[in-house]
C-alpha cells in the first residue's frame, strides 16, 4: 500500500514539474537573458525590489555563474512597489538588458519617464502574469530552476539558494 502511495505522490509530482517547464516554454521568448550556460534559471524578478536588485547585480557579477547557468529574466511586478512604468521601459528599450542593468544594478531612475506602453508589451506583461500567478509566487525574486539532465527542477520561495548565506537585512 506505501509503495502504492509512494508512486501515486510521484507521478502527480512528476507531472506537476512537466507543468511548469511547460509554462516556462510559453514564455520564454518574453525573457531577458543572462549568461549561456547549460542549467536553466527562470527569474521573476521586480526592478524596485531590492532582493530582486542584489539578485541581478550578483549574476551580472559573476562570470562562473554565467558560464554554468542561462537565467531566463521574467518582469512582474509586486504589489507594493509601484514599478510599472520600469517594467514597460525595460521592455520597450532598444536593448531590454542593458535597461534592467541601469535600473536594477545601476539604480538610475530618472531614465524613466512616463512612458507610452506598446500594445506588444502589454501582451507580453499580460502572459508573464498569467504563468506567475498559476504558478502562485507571491515573492521576488522567484526562481525555477532545472539543472542540465535533471527531470525535476528546484523552486525557490523568494529567496535565490545562491543568496542565502547573505544578509537581507539591510
Amino acid at each position: 500500500m506505501k509503495t502504492l502511495l509512494f508512486l501515486i505522490l510521484f507521478f502527480l509530482n512528476l507531472s506537476a514539474i512537466e507543468d511548469r517547464q511547460l509554462l516556462m516554454d510559453s514564455i520564454v521568448h518574453e525573457a531577458i537573458r543572462i549568461g549561456h550556460g547549460p542549467n536553466t534559471y527562470y527569474a521573476f524578478v521586480d526592478p524596485l525590489c531590492s532582493k530582486s536588485q542584489r539578485f541581478i547585480a550578483m549574476i551580472n557579477e559573476r562570470k562562473d555563474l554565467q558560464k554554468r547557468n542561462s537565467y531566463y529574466i521574467f518582469l512582474y511586478r509586486l504589489e507594493k512597489f509601484d514599478s510599472d512604468e520600469y517594467i514597460y521601459y525595460i521592455y520597450q528599450s532598444e536593448s531590454p538588458l542593458v535597461a534592467l542593468k541601469e535600473i536594477m544594478i545601476d539604480e538610475d531612475y530618472d531614465q524613466v519617464g512616463i512612458v507610452d506602453v506598446h500594445q506588444v508589451t502589454q501582451t507580453k506583461i499580460e502572459h508573464i502574469a498569467e504563468v506567475a500567478q498559476q504558478l502562485k509566487m507571491k515573492r521576488r525574486p522567484y526562481l525555477l530552476i532545472f539543472d542540465e539532465g535533471s527531470q525535476y527542477c528546484h523552486v525557490s520561495e523568494g529567496t535565490a539558494p545562491c543568496l542565502e548565506e547573505n544578509s537581507f537585512d539591510k
